[in-house]
């Protein structure tokens, strides 16, 4: 889980977590194969002392001849080795081997009678639904999950049945449906597909080509899931054809590492208009289940014997609208939560269990500890020096392997590899600061784009990212800002939700506040002289603070600082020359970053006239934030930096100005200062501009738009030179 990397957070919304227990991971032996000798390299590479070992036994383990019967012991041992993968390179290997040999069916596994009394008649549902909606439609969406006792006699076993059905209605429909995946987590769940046909209109039935399983990598996020795709092609689809899909999703093995634990959040409202969406929970009726709902009727509760039966669902849902910078679908249509938790106290002490586990320093950490501790820091300083060391320490590679798709790596593990991800990161954080005798708490967060939820929702399957909470500072602190300093938070950060869990495993709800204008800022000062011939010359002063100085600090270390200059001034002013260009302050420890140009360009426009913009900053804003002319989703606001411009040109002799009128903008999305002031041969143009970060509804979006594209007018006039 992290900020940076949004598309792999769908993954975990999309997909259970991954909940192999891997001590308790049993696999039958196969009369053939090599069966030994996969699981000699298992326990070998579980047991190596070294990461020389570890990868020759993976190289081992490539050479061996698979064969199909193979194939289950060789996913427990991948399964089990995958945790412990010494580099990114190393778990990729591994993935590729384990999906080449998917295990296949469970005997027996297709009899879920429970369920399949929930299930339609494509053809059926197609004759109900006699208007086509859209290029493609789904007719129906349904899940059954069944939940029973695993072999511990603990709750929350899951098998799932699913059935999906569309309807081609367009040639472009047709197009853009084939091929389609199933996602599922490999380490938790075994994949067994019941259907995958073409319903023709003329009565018959083709049925879809089934690729090999793949595994689901993210290569340019450094993200690595247990995630597998099932690849599945179907004829060429035509108008009136129905698309079906009947799957079931069965326990990789009879035990539950969660220890009673079930959660799910479905979304019931997606891009394609939907005639029917039905979740079913089947569970034993002393299982207490918490649902919390948005936008549906309340469920319909039967029982079956020893079972309680939920039925959640929703009919005739029109697709979502795509829309640039809209929250996520909890914010925006209804939506299913349920799960084994019900109080924030409850959430504290279970995550508790798996958290205080991991979080023993080993002895390097320990000395570094402890060499923080001699140094006779303030708490502000601890802060500071912890963060260094875990961002200095640890990069950036997510390993969401089983279990550790919500609980993070023990941190001497974290700190061996060298990388971590969000959640590693802030428990090694968390780890440090309690070993320098400051108190701090993980932070589960569900980031401001994830959208909404209700405050009664208790799972870890509602967060997308971690980071670290000081309560003494009211400080949190993200170890996946690289080049931030404490308080220099990512701007999707600012405005979550979180769930802070202490040592002692309490739990607060909590929101993340947005930074304070004169925190996240840029400001500008230029002084500039221009000849009688029309040329700038120019020195430039530009300090930024809050998270954009961490931004900046990363691009001074990998960018030419007077080139990206010269890229942003030449949009303006295309004859630009760069002659100086130093940064200072780019340490972390720094409060803000200074920037510091010099060099000239050519402005003149035309004989004898020159035209001077009045802001290099955020003009824009309406092709940014209000492009188009209304909206049916909410939008998101962005965090952006204010900014604060302040030219002063000295003008040639005999120089005459004509000055545009001073604008002020005072609105609820922001406001807007600009203004001229000439005195001699001195002139002078300030601007202010700020953006509140907020929510703006689709009935306030024509306002917000008007803010926008009166901003970006004041901010683009410009002041003429009149040359002697």
């Amino acid at each position: 889980m992290t900020r940076r990397h949004r598309v792999t957070d769908l993954l975990l919304f999309v997909l259970m977590p991954s909940l192999l227990a891997m001590a308790g991971a049993q696999s039958s032996t196969p009369a053939s194969g090599h069966a030994s000798e996969i699981e000699r390299i298992e326990l070998q590479f579980l047991s190596a002392k070294s990461a020389d070992q570890r990868k020759k036994l993976v190289a081992e383990l490539k050479s061996l001849d698979r064969l199909p019967q193979d194939a289950a012991v060789l996913n427990t041992a991948v399964n089990a080795m995958l945790p412990q993968a010494d580099s990114a390179e190393q778990a990729e290997l591994l993935l590729e081997l384990a999906a080449a040999n998917p295990a296949g069916a469970q005997p027996g596994a297709s009899d879920l009678a429970a369920g399949r009394e929930f299930l339609v008649d494509a053809r059926e549902v197609a004759a109900r639904a006699r208007r086509p909606i859209g290029d493609v439609e789904m007719l129906a969406d349904i899940r059954v999950d069944h939940l029973r006792k695993d072999s511990l006699g603990r709750d929350g076993l899951t098998t799932s049945l699913a059935q999906q059905i569309w309807r081609i209605n367009t040639a472009d429909g047709a197009a853009s449906f084939s091929p389609h995946s199933i996602m599922y987590a490999a380490m938790s769940e075994r994949l067994e597909l019941l259907r995958a046909r073409v319903l023709k209109r003329n009565g018959s039935v083709v049925e879809a080509r089934v690729f090999a399983d793949q595994p689901v990598i993210e290569h340019s996020s450094s993200m690595y899931f247990d995630s597998r795709s099932r690849d599945l092609h179907f004829a060429p689809l035509e108008p009136g054809d129905l698309v079906e899909v009947e799957y079931l999703l069965l326990p990789a093995t009879e035990l539950n590492p969660w220890a009673g634990y079930y959660a799910r959040l479905d979304l019931f409202r997606d891009g394609l208009a939907t005639a029917l969406r039905r979740r079913v929970v089947i569970a034993p009726s002393g299982l207490k289940l918490y649902a919390v709902t948005q936008g549906l009727a309340p469920a319909v509760v039967r029982r079956s014997g020893e079972e309680s039966i939920r039925i959640w669902e929703a009919r005739a849902i029109p697709a979502q609208p795509a829309e640039p910078l809209s929250p996520g679908a909890s914010s925006t249509g209804p939506y299913l939560h349920i799960s084994t938790i019900a109080s924030a106290q409850e959430f504290g002490r279970w995550y508790s269990g798996l958290l205080e586990p991991g979080m023993k320093l080993d002895e390097g950490l320990q000395a570094e500890a402890d060499q923080i501790l001699a140094r006779k820091l303030s708490t502000a300083g601890k802060v500071q020096a912890v963060y260094e060391l875990v961002q200095r320490g640890t990069h950036y590679v997510a390993f969401e392997f089983g279990v550790h798709s919500y609980q993070p790596y023990p941190v001497s593990t974290v700190e061996r590899r060298g990388f971590g991800d969000c959640k590693d990161k802030a428990a090694m954080i968390v780890a440090l600061l309690r070993a320098v005798g400051v108190e701090a708490e993980f932070a589960m967060v569900r980031t401001r784009s994830a959208g909404g939820v209700a405050p009664d929702a208790y799972s870890v399957q509602l967060f997308n990212h971690a980071v670290a909470y000081v309560p003494e500072l009211d400080l949190y602190l993200d170890g996946t800002a690289e080049y931030a300093s404490p308080g220099e938070l990512p701007p999707d950060d600012q405005g979550a939700m979180a769930i802070t869990v202490d040592a002692e495993g309490r739990a607060y709800r909590r929101t993340i506040p947005f930074a304070a204008p004169q925190t996240n800022r840029v400001m500008r000062e230029v002084r500039a002289r221009l000849t009688a011939d029309g040329r700038v010359e120019f020195t430039a002063q530009t300090r930024l603070s809050g998270y954009y100085a961490a931004e900046q600090r990363r691009s001074c270390e990998s960018n030419d600082l007077a080139g990206s200059y010269r890229e942003s001034l030449a949009q303006f002013y295309p004859r630009v020359k760069i002659g100086h260009a130093v940064a200072e302050g780019t340490a972390r420890a720094s409060q803000e970053v200074e920037l510091e140009i010099e060099g000239s360009l050519e402005a003149v426009q035309g004989a004898g006239e020159v035209t001077l913009r009045s802001s290099l900053g955020s003009a824009g804003l309406a092709k940014k934030y209000a492009s188009r002319r209304m909206r049916r989703n909410p939008e998101l606001v962005p965090v952006t930096p204010s900014e604060h411009e302040l030219f002063d040109y000295e003008l040639p002799e005999g120089a005459r100005a004509i000055l545009p009128e001073d604008t002020t903008l005072l609105t609820p999305f922001g406001r807007v200062k600009v203004s001229y002031r000439r005195a001699g041969r001195k002139l002078q143009v300030e601007t202010y501009t700020e953006l509140i970060p907020q929510t703006v509804s689709a009935a306030d979006y024509p306002a917000f738009r008007a803010f926008c594209r009166a901003a970006d007018e004041a901010l683009r006039r410009q002041v003429r030179i009149v040359l002697p």
